[in-house]
Parts: C-alpha cells; sequence; structure tokens
C-alpha cells in the first residue's frame, strides 16, 4: 500500500470522527469532594446535567458525559446538604485542530453533537451546610 493511501485512510478516520471525541472521548471522570462534611461516609453527591445524571460518593471519580451546559451537583446526608454549579470550558484547540483538518465540514459537527469541545474541571467542591 503506497504512502499516500494510508495517509489518505488516516486523514479520513480523523475527519471522520472529529479531533475532540477522537483524542478527549464524549466522557470525562470527574471527582466531588464535600468541605465542612460531619458525615463523609454517609454522603452522596447527585451529578446532573443535559446528558444524563450520575451518583457518586465524596472522593470517588465517576465517569460523567461531556456537555456545554451547567452541571448541579447535590450532596447530602441526614444531617447536611450542599450544592454546586459547575460550568464547562469549551476546549478551542480542538475547533482549530478540526479547522486545519477538513474546515469543519465534519469534524466540527461530529464534536458538536457529542459535545466533546467541552470539558467539566476535573475536582468540584460542595461546601455542605446543616439542614
Amino acid at each position: 500500500m503506497s504512502v499516500l493511501i494510508r495517509f489518505l485512510i488516516i486523514y479520513n478516520l480523523f475527519a471522520l470522527s472529529g479531533c475532540a471525541t477522537m483524542f478527549d472521548s464524549t466522557h470525562q471522570n470527574l471527582t466531588v469532594t464535600t468541605f465542612n462534611d460531619d458525615f463523609p461516609n454517609q454522603t452522596r453527591c447527585n451529578i446532573k446535567n443535559e446528558e444524563g445524571e450520575w451518583i457518586s460518593v465524596p472522593n470517588i471519580a465517576v465517569s460523567i458525559h461531556r456537555d456545554g451546559n451547567i452541571m448541579v451537583i447535590n450532596c447530602e446526608n441526614d444531617k447536611q446538604s450542599g450544592i454546586s454549579n459547575l460550568d464547562s470550558d469549551f476546549q478551542g484547540e480542538f475547533l482549530v485542530l478540526d479547522l486545519i483538518l477538513d474546515l469543519c465540514i465534519i469534524s466540527c459537527w461530529v464534536d458538536g453533537i457529542s459535545n466533546s469541545f467541552y470539558e467539566y474541571p476535573s475536582v468540584v467542591t460542595v461546601p455542605m451546610n446543616d439542614k
């Protein structure tokens, strides 16, 4: 197989999948920590964005679906509760790669539909207050 054909095959794989989707995937790990938590072993956290809902415990990473909208984290135990809103960051470097790759004809659509352009911080702290 010639070098040109190999290059075209690899190029088409990148173009059809989107750079952000290929390198960063549609999911990411998120760890919730709690502050001022008197009962950390009893605390459970509900993590929610427009792509889904996940249940977690403090200090354990959970795989969430990326989204460009606000994520709400609501933690609760028998005596305390806390809530935190988390904004996602747009990863513009992947948009630049998509522009270079195929002028955003296919790759931007793939990355946009899968929300792979966005990323939440990997750790979020939720302050706990008495109920």
